[in-house]
């Protein structure tokens, strides 16, 4: 038997050097198969292995079963959670997560494949976001490939209790699934449950609120109760004329109650409670076809997110309700191929049209006064991708420069509320080494508030403990929570450089840097800390009572003028068999 070694150091260094930055939002050397389960496919030097990419720049990690395992991962949502550090970029506007294909095609949603079990990857190639422009994505995420194995079914059960290693806050999770893998296609089907039980600041020994008559402490919450359910569900076919059909649909409800303190009552105490309810439901398809020398892709999608709460209101006897319902419908249509050749290859391109419908319902009723917002959002948008070869060494054109390729992008999105918002892009893709591969890139883009920061309803909540720095004092206050219609579309430049060393042939050791600097105007982002230069600059965000106190803080997100930021992202990835190599009988 063999086994690996896997050394990840994703982010050894980040130096972020910030003017004023709002919070956030390689290919390996092919290996021998460790058992009869990574023996599926043998890799011959020269040739594309099987579910890769379209288009020239190599996976600058490329992790196989046998790591794979080492991460302890039970799902392909673990398994990318493992390896975040390879795959988050410093270039999106979001949480840095990446674009996932699956064996080198669009999938409808990450729910399509998120609860697979991590034994059915045959392969996972992690590329840079240069690469999702030729899926019809922006160059704002990496990229992630999973390859699946041809065959393979599974039924998996798991049970997954947990406790604080301090006391407190029991849960437990079970999980049931089903995955079928053929020559006919997949089906895989899943449903899990998880509880967690409430973590009280009297099981953590906060300290009690000074001056208060009473100690709120056992009603307080650092950690809501939660039970959360969910089923999954994928089917994929082939279909007529070499055509891939994917039908996924998930429902998942989540139900959390959270305490903020107690009144005295006649009666004694009354727990002051917040109860909130989030169910979602999503349907996906995706299609998928060949008509030579082009590849094309269909997706769409249809979304439906509520959101309900009930706030016990203390000064006025009774629970504040908020209700905010999200609904979404949207396709896509991406095509990929050449269109002429230049010496050293063909130019190729990605064209991608797409249409989307966001709608936004909320209602609330505070203290017995009743709001309540409707937006809606159609956007239609365009894009489209060019590649040109200019040297080439295979094609012994410009030899002596390596291989090296120009990228040109441009996008144009119509949004019904915000106008007609543009992207462009531009850079290179230069190998001069075998060993070593550069990427630089510029993006201008324009990008508008979502409706949900415009939308949402007005949430008040008692009792929110916060540090005032002003007065150096901790204060219980009630915090706005909300949107913000007043809000406008920001305007990005993001630089990126990146190098990814592969030193040795016959040792699976990659090094990797980037280098992003981003540039924002009027850039949209969540209320930041409470410090006397964000009070002046935001004066109408606070309240304070006739001894300066603090009683009162507007959350809701804000545009800042410009905000600025470089940052430093290194590491390295190393992998290498311990042991000897596995006998023929053991790969038959």
């Amino acid at each position: 038997m063999t086994r690996r070694l896997l050394l990840i150091a994703g982010l050894l260094a980040s130096t972020p050097l910030s003017a004023q930055t709002p919070p956030p939002p390689p290919p390996a050397a092919p290996q021998a198969a460790d058992t009869a389960d990574d023996a599926e496919d043998i890799v011959v030097t020269g040739q594309r292995e099987r579910g890769s990419v379209e288009g020239d720049i190599p996976p600058e990690i490329q992790i196989r079963p046998a790591e794979i395992r080492a991460l302890g991962a039970s799902n392909i949502a673990e398994v990318l959670e493992a390896i975040a550090p390879q795959t988050g970029s410093g270039r999106g506007r979001g949480d840095g997560a990446p674009v996932v294909l699956l064996g080198g095609r669009r999938i409808s949603g990450f729910n399509e494949i998120r609860d697979l079990p991590s034994e059915a990857i045959a392969r996972i190639d992690i590329l840079p976001e240069e690469v999702a422009l030729k899926y019809g994505y922006r160059a704002d995420q990496r990229v992630v490939n999973i390859v699946l194995r041809r065959r393979f079914d599974a039924v998996t059960v798991e049970l997954e209790p947990s406790l604080a290693t301090d006391g407190g806050r029991p849960a437990g999770q079970a999980e049931l699934g089903y995955l079928q893998l053929g020559d006919k296609g997949r089906l895989s089907l899943n449903g899990e449950y998880e509880h967690q039980a409430p973590l009280t600041e009297s099981e953590r020994d906060i300290a009690p609120t000074p001056g208060s008559a009473f100690d709120a402490r056992p009603f307080r919450t650092l950690s809501p109760e939660s039970d959360r359910f969910a089923l999954n569900g994928t089917l994929n076919r082939g279909l007529p004329g070499n055509v891939s059909g994917t039908l996924n649909g998930r429902f998942e409800d989540t139900a959390t109650r959270s305490g903020f303190g107690a009144i005295a009552t006649a009666n004694g105490l009354d727990p002051l409670t917040r109860d909130a309810d989030t169910r979602t439901a999503h349907l996906g398809v995706a299609l998928n076809g060949d008509i030579a020398p082009w590849r094309w892709s269909f997706t769409a999608n249809a979304d439906r997110s509520r959101i309900r709460s009930l706030t016990d209101n203390a000064a006025f006897g009774g629970r504040d309700f908020a209700r905010a319902v999200d609904r979404s419908l949207g396709a896509d249509f991406v095509a990929t191929g050449p269109l002429f050749a230049l010496p050293a290859g063909a130019v190729s391109t990605t064209v991608k049209a797409g249409f989307e419908f966001r709608g936004f319902t909320s209602d609330a009723v505070r203290s017995g006064i009743a709001t309540g917002a409707d937006l809606s959002r159609d956007t239609a948008s365009v894009q489209a991708n060019f590649d040109v070869p200019v040297a080439s060494r295979r094609e012994a054109v410009l030899s002596p420069l390596g291989d090296l390729s120009l990228n040109f992008n441009i996008a144009r999105d119509r949004l019904s509320d915000f106008g007609t918002l543009s992207t462009i892009g531009y850079g290179l893709n230069w190998s001069p080494f075998p060993i070593l591969e550069l990427i630089a890139s510029t993006t201008h883009e324009h990008g508008a508030p979502t409706v949900q920061q415009l939308g949402n309803p007005l949430i008040a909540t008692p009792n929110v403990r916060v540090f005032d720095v002003a007065r150096g004092e901790t204060v219980d206050i009630t915090e706005i929570d909300g949107g913000n219609r007043a809000l406008l579309a920001d305007n990005r430049r993001v630089f990126k450089l990146g190098a990814t060393l592969k030193p040795f042939t016959k040792t699976d050791l990659t090094l990797r840097a980037d280098y992003t600097s981003e540039r924002v105007k009027s850039a949209i982002a969540s209320f930041p800390a409470i410090t006397p230069a964000i009070e002046a600059a935001f004066p109408d965000r606070f309240t304070r009572d006739a001894n300066g106190r603090l009683t009162r803080l507007d959350n809701r997100p804000v545009n800042f003028a410009e905000t600025a930021s470089d940052q430093l992202r290194w590491g390295l990835n190393f992998s290498q068999a311990i042991g000897p190599a596995p006998s023929p009988e053991a790969l038959a």
